[in-house]
């Protein structure tokens, strides 16, 4: 369904710089992938500014989970604490108990990419549990945090600089239903760790019933931030793919992603959500980037 195209990105030594040229190398492609474009490096000075710290939830939800909807409210809450963007949301909806639709539901939510991630983020056993950053906090055993955790634990990572810089946009072919995702990533500070990059499609306003309580099912709930695709691997793509590439400040990497959007979603309702993170002993993520997908 997906096809993408990676722009990496190498280290080149130079002498001095003018402010704000960049070298540019030859075009290249190393991947031996079909899929794959051209390659182009360069290093970017001065180096780019920091910008400020975007937070990502990952919430786990299900449509028969009685207590799903208190934890919609609660990350709802937190992104409108925040200026926009400023905290993306992504609601996940796995193969599980909690996630079966009802018979008379509009949609069916589960989908593999939630119930991957699920598998590898780990979970507490019960819903709502979400992740904030990924950020294993000192207090906790695992990323997957009750609701009770996520404004506290969202405000310490807010106030974090980050590692990179995300520029993300989106073009929507109306034709064809054709998404095109562009991701530059620009470090602004030395990285030690194993890098990937993660881009997913989420939306809004999906009408589908949902038990609300103990007994209550609403049978028109609107659910919001359901993630409907991933367009990288379900644990992202490595951003420094090839051993000569290090993560270094001033790197910068392009990225274009394609994907097909389901007939069944409303690209008017979509955001992209992209967000930069360890792939190692950590998943930690280091910025996060939401926008909408078609306007």
């Amino acid at each position: 369904m997906y096809k993408h195209l990676f722009f990496a990105v190498f280290a080149i030594n130079t002498l001095s710089f003018i402010s704000s040229c960049k070298e540019v190398g030859p075009d290249i492609n190393l991947h031996g992938n079909a899929n794959s474009g051209t390659d182009t490096a360069y290093v970017e000075s001065p180096v780019a500014t920091p910008e400020a710290k975007n937070v990502l939830i990952e919430e786990f939800t299900g449509v028969q989970c009685a207590n799903c909807p208190q934890g919609h409210i609660a990350e709802a809450g937190i992104e409108a604490a925040y200026a926009p963007g400023r905290v993306a949301g992504i609601a996940l909806h796995p193969n599980n108990a909690l996630g079966f639709p009802y018979p008379f539901s509009l949609q069916n939510l589960i989908n593999t990419p939630s119930t991957n991630l699920y598998v590898y983020l780990g979970n507490l056993g019960s819903e709502p549990c979400a992740g904030v950053d990924r950020q294993l906090f000192s207090s906790q055993s695992s990323i997957e945090l009750d609701r009770s955790y996520w404004a506290g634990f969202v405000a310490q990572e807010i106030a974090l600089t980050p590692q990179v810089n995300i520029e993300l946009s989106s073009m929507y072919n109306t034709s064809n239903r054709q998404a095109t995702i562009m991701a530059k990533i620009h470090y602004t500070q030395n990285v030690s760790q194993p890098n990937n990059i993660t881009i997913t499609l989420t939306e809004d306003s999906v009408v589908t019933a949902q038990l609300n309580g103990p007994i209550t099912i609403d049978t028109f709930y609107v659910h919001n931030n359901v993630l409907r695709s991933i367009l990288t691997g379900t644990e992202g793509d490595n951003v420094a793919y090839n051993a000569n590439v290090t993560l270094v400040a001033g790197r910068v990497v392009q990225l274009v992603y394609q994907g097909s959007i389901n007939a069944q979603w409303n690209p008017l309702h979509m955001h992209v959500v992209a967000f930069v993170h360890e792939h190692s002993t950590s998943q930690v993520v280091y910025q996060a980037k939401k926008i909408s997908l078609a306007n």
